[in-house]
């Protein structure tokens, strides 16, 4: 009978050490190229069509949906926009104004405050005596809101008996009463703003 040899330990050592790096490097590379959930091996990422932008978005219930940029954004009654609206020239240190837009019957109302929570303007005003009354949508209570102070702009419709050709006081809200100027027709009219205190 021929004696067996037996492998040295540092031989079984080695192979070991290599087989078990080898199903790491092979673990490892599953890891990567699955999307979390362990099931496909590779990763896709999603469709253009799949991605979700700020104007599609949901808003949180009692939060009003904010447009990117109101510049650009519809000129029409309910529309609301960070910003401020072409024509319209803000103020350094906030308020709130208003100014006719090149559409009749639609006012501009501009507001400044938390660009999370923004203080934005119902779409239809009323008329009370000869004052065009535009008032707010209420920020609920439990709202997180951001210290920064940045303009929001609310299109809101005037009521057809408002004489757009001549001075009209518009008093918005809590926020305090301004005259604005005659309406220009096809273009922003001038802003006026609450004086600040």
């Amino acid at each position: 009978m021929v004696p067996t040899r037996r492998a040295p330990h540092r031989a079984i050592r080695l192979s070991m050490a290599v087989g078990l790096a080898l199903a790491a490097s092979t673990l490892a590379a599953c890891a990567t190229s699955t999307d979390g959930g362990g099931d496909d091996m590779t990763s896709e990422s999603p469709s253009d069509d799949s991605t979700t932008d700020e104007t599609t978005a949901e808003p949180t219930e009692g939060t009003p949906s904010m447009a990117p940029d109101a510049a650009s954004m519809p000129i029409e009654a309910g529309a609301t926009g960070k910003g401020l609206p072409s024509g319209v020239d803000g103020l350094n240190e906030g308020g709130t104004g208003a100014a006719w837009s090149a559409e009749p019957g639609l006012l501009y109302v501009v507001t400044y405050g938390s660009s999370t929570c923004p203080l934005v303007a119902e779409p239809d005003a009323t008329v009370q005596g000869s004052d065009v009354v535009v008032t707010f949508v209420e920020i609920p209570a439990d709202s997180v809101c951001t210290m920064d102070l940045v303009p929001a702009t609310s299109v809101v419709a005037v009521p057809d008996d408002v004489d757009a050709s001549a001075e009209v006081t518009a008093v918005l809200g809590d926020q305090g009463s301004v005259v604005v100027p005659p309406a220009v027709d096809g273009a922003t009219g001038e802003a006026a703003w609450v004086e600040q205190q």
